[in-house]
């Protein structure tokens, strides 16, 4: 055995080999070695000695003892009871218990002693340690040192004496008394961060000036680095563990190799698994069209393309999306098909493993030299296993095992922010921070839990947890060593949920004071950005041959945030493809009813049967299931209810067609209108008028809401109603017809509170509602909601349908008659506005209120402050408020 200079923990040897070039006033070392003791040990290690396959034979054994086992027959399946008597085995052959030692009082401590027999004779890595220490007898280490770090526990401890006793010095790291301590606390762990780089600038504290000593390095390593990052300080943390993707990627494959499935297939592609680019269209068709393994192997997807031929359902702008979607996932399927059929094939297991690791060879993750190191030793730890593994079951164990492994992560922390944790010291510095100090995470719980508690400890002859704990704290000691000027002790009072922490009581008696907040600079100053155009750019985007086109809904999302519109209708954005059957596609499926109900049968189309509903619905839903036949249950559900909801609806509309002499007259109305022209720009106007009813010169505009809505003054005048208005506007001057009124007509039946009975105080009786009475408020919430612009004897006959009616002596009266020039001219003057702002390049991040409920640009606007409230932007009346329901007589 060739012993090295210096002993020392991997992450020590960069730090102590610059101090040692230091100590001799020099810039190099030669004929130094350095190494670790768990190296030396493993150095004496047999070709044929493996931990991993040792392993994997104890846990074969384990589950194999299922039949003998009654207290813990269903446990010896799982692999964390497989972790845990192999651990306490270990843990045996550390300490020289034997197993005539163990406790038999119980039955399940006899079964968990037959199970360790199972394993007794597999060494694990005690021999390689029994033959290191029988070498250590003739060799002389008094030329080496050695800087132990961390002394995991007592075995640890005991062969470190074994090498003292042959000569080996001990070099303890560079310490130090702290001139001053601090105590500090913080709300929660992201606001004890932030106190600590704050602290650290205000301060000016150099980056190797400082250690962060982390309690609980799993929890806040990852937190404090992004803090000190995010401050631009630099910083490394000696030792922390990661997944490895490669030994993620390999366990996906092997799951996709073993039970293939379109679910396994995605897990592999979300891990970015194959050595070609998987964009997230492919992903979500496969999510959305693909259900079937027959399917993902076609070479050519045509799923939507077939579903779209007789699609009548769907609008322009969504097949093209679709169809866009099935190109850009075929233009990928073709790169993966090579790669992804190999696993799909029906192989022997070794053939299968060997597919997944040649694919691993290829992955860009191999760049990084801790990767490449993962996939070498997964390689390494086939090869030793490799006659194991056709076992029954023996594979699940395996890649249990392989779970288990982690990245070992160490960084230089030269010259920047060492960041540590209790059990990797550090040389000491000027300021140390010791991080999380809660009674969770410090001192740390060293006690035996799990089937091998400390109970079951107390029976044998193992090392007390007084014993043990004791060895723990000392190790800690150095801690208290580790800064020269200052120490700080730091915890937070709580999590992010709320619930507190208490400071750890070693901490509290060390610190002797009472622990102040961290002093945290917490005023932001923010400004929102201004979103703006110049002219000539606006010109060019809206209105590029001096034509404004669009919807009005678009139009009126302008009002409701310019931002929103400059998004959505001038650079073009939109959510992407159709992925489910949504509100849009059944209030389509609503209106085609209404539609060729009217087509067939006129005014009487309300009195439709069941049966002649079912026969208009039923080729739009099979449509659909065509399209989404993962959704037929949902798809089936939504036809259900929609059938009873326009049955019921059909009821109350009957009522409406009789009480009126308007007709319908045109339905599913196409327009292209050129509302006006302004400032050298044209507005036109595209889009569908739901429904035209006439009665002699008059007209009339439904149009179809899936919900109650109404007609609000206010949000006219603030641009948010642009839509039932202007339908009323270019019927008016394609008809030549008188305008009567415009309205909406809701498709939803409302869900109306009826009591049973009302207690008559008076009388102190208790008195049935009558019928008539909640009748009467059912047909209410299916009035037409709207404005009325003209007396019609016709309109409404009782007063009782169209809103804004009121009956007395038999004659029917507008309560609040609007103006149609007045409403024309005031929607004219929005749209001067409209051509104004966007003109000048307006595109303002400034919503109004429920303006960002369904926007599908919430990921980007980055909206700071509260929207707003909805405000007149013309009619405005000498400063008076404008309140819904004002006369525009």
């Amino acid at each position: 055995m060739k012993i090295p200079n210096l002993l020392a923990p991997g992450y020590l040897h960069s730090l102590l080999i610059k101090a040692k070039i230091q100590e001799q006033n020099g810039r190099f070392l030669t004929h130094y070695a350095l190494g670790t003791v768990s190296g030396l040990i493993r150095a004496q290690a047999m070709a044929n000695e493996n931990a991993t396959r040792d392993s994997l034979m104890a846990s074969m054994r384990i589950q194999g003892a299922e039949s003998v086992c009654r207290v813990y027959r269903k446990m010896v399946r799982y692999p964390d009871f497989h972790r845990q008597l192999i651990a306490f085995r270990r843990l045996m052959q550390d300490y020289g218990l034997t197993l005539a030692e163990l406790p038999e009082k119980s039955e399940g401590q006899r079964e968990l002693k037959a199970l360790l027999a199972l394993i007794a004779d597999l060494p694990f890595t005690h021999l390689q340690e029994e033959r290191f220490l029988a070498e250590t007898q003739t060799l002389d280490f008094s030329g080496a040192e050695c800087t132990p770090g961390w002394i995991e526990d007592l075995h640890q401890q005991r062969l470190l004496d074994a090498l003292k006793a042959q000569g080996l010095r001990f070099k303890p790291l560079k310490q130090a008394q702290p001139r001053t301590t601090r105590f500090y606390k913080a709300l929660n762990s992201r606001q004890e961060a932030e106190g600590l780089a704050q602290l650290l600038l205000r301060e000016q504290w150099k980056p190797e000036e400082v250690m962060i000593i982390l309690c609980n390095s799993q929890r806040d390593g990852g937190l404090v680095r992004s803090v000190l990052t995010r401050y631009q300080l630099p910083a490394a943390q000696v030792a922390y563990q990661k997944p490895s993707k490669i030994l993620r990627c390999f366990d996906a494959l092997v799951s996709l190799t073993r039970a293939p499935s379109i679910a396994a297939v995605l897990t592999t592609l979300q891990l970015k698994t194959y050595p070609t680019l998987i964009s997230e269209a492919y992903v979500q068709y496969l999510t959305q069209f693909v259900f079937d393994l027959n399917d993902l192997c076609k070479p050519v997807f045509t799923h939507v393309q077939q579903a779209l031929e007789s699609n009548t359902l769907l609008n322009i702008i969504e097949k093209e999306n679709l169809l866009r979607l099935e190109s850009q996932a075929q233009s990928v399927h073709e790169q993966l098909l090579p790669w992804l059929l190999p696993l799909l094939e029906d192989v022997p297991l070794s053939e299968k493993l060997t597919r997944c690791y040649e694919l691993l060879r290829q992955h860009s993750c191999l760049n990084d030299e801790l990767e490449r190191r993962a996939l070498l030793n997964l390689k390494t730890t086939l090869e030793d296993c490799w006659d194991l593994l056709e076992q029954p079951g023996a594979l699940d164990m395996f890649m249990a095992l392989l779970a288990q492994k982690k990245l070992e992560i160490s960084e230089e922390v030269d010259g920047r922010i060492a960041i540590t944790d209790l059990k990797h010291p550090l040389p000491c510095r000027p300021l140390t921070i010791l991080f999380g100090a809660d009674q969770n995470s410090f001192p740390g719980n060293i006690a035996a839990t799990g089937i091998f508690d400390e109970d079951y400890l107390k029976t044998t002859s193992m090392p007390s947890q007084a014993e043990r704990y004791d060895h723990y704290t000392r190790q800690l000691e150095w801690i208290y060593t580790s800064a020269s000027h200052c120490l700080i002790y730091s915890y937070a009072a709580g999590n992010y949920e709320g619930k507190s922490w208490d400071v750890a009581f070693e901490i509290e008696q060390r610190a002797a004071t009472r622990a102040v907040l961290w002093p945290l600079v917490q005023n932001e100053v923010y400004s929102d950005q201004r979103h703006q155009l110049s002219p000539d750019t606006a010109r060019r985007l809206f209105a590029p041959d001096h034509v404004l086109r669009g919807s009005i809904s678009s139009f009126e999302t302008y009002f409701q945030c310019p931002y929103a519109y400059f998004l959505k209708s001038g650079l073009r954005l939109s959510r992407g493809s159709l992925t489910t059957v949504d509100a849009a596609i059944t209030g389509t499926i609503q209106h085609a009813l209404l539609e060729q109900g009217i087509r067939s049968q006129g005014k009487a189309y309300a009195s439709l049967s069941e049966t002649e509903i079912n026969a208009i619905l039923n080729p739009y839903f099979q449509q659909l299931d065509a399209l989404f036949p993962d959704q037929h249950a949902e798809i089936d559900q939504i036809q259900r209810r929609m059938q009873l909801n326009l049955k019921q609806l059909l009821q109350a509309l009957a009522a409406m067609e009789e009480n009126t002499s308007f007709a319908p007259a045109f339905q599913e109305l196409r327009f292209e209108e050129d509302l006006l022209e302004t400032g050298g720009v044209t507005v036109r106007l595209n889009g569908i008028i739901d429904r035209i009813d006439t009665c002699l010169n008059d007209l009339r505009i439904l149009d179809y809401k899936s919900s109650a809505k109404t007609l609000s003054e206010a949000r006219v005048k603030a641009g948010l109603q642009l839509q039932l208005l202007t339908y009323l506007i270019i019927a008016v001057r394609k008809l030549g017809l008188q305008p009567a009124g415009a309205y909406y007509c809701s498709l939803k039946n409302e869900t109306i509170s009826v009591s049973e009975a009302s207690l008559n105080g008076r009388r102190m009786e208790i008195e049935d509602v009558d019928r008539d009475e909640w009748m009467s408020e059912l047909q209410s919430s299916h009035q037409l909601k709207g404005w009325t612009m003209k007396e019609c004897e016709g309109l409404d006959y009782d007063g009782t349908h169209v809103q804004g009616l009121t009956c007395k002596d038999g004659q029917v009266k507008v309560r609040s008659l609007k103006d149609f020039d007045n409403v024309q001219a005031l929607i004219l003057e929005l749209y001067q506005l409209l051509v104004q702002q966007l003109s000048a390049g307006r595109i303002e991040l400034d919503p109004v209120e429920g303006a960002c409920l369904f926007c599908d640009f919430k990921p980007v606007c980055r909206l700071r402050k509260a929207p707003k409230k909805p405000a007149a932007l013309v009619g405005k009346e000498e400063g008076k408020e404008v309140r819904d329901g004002d006369s525009m007589e």
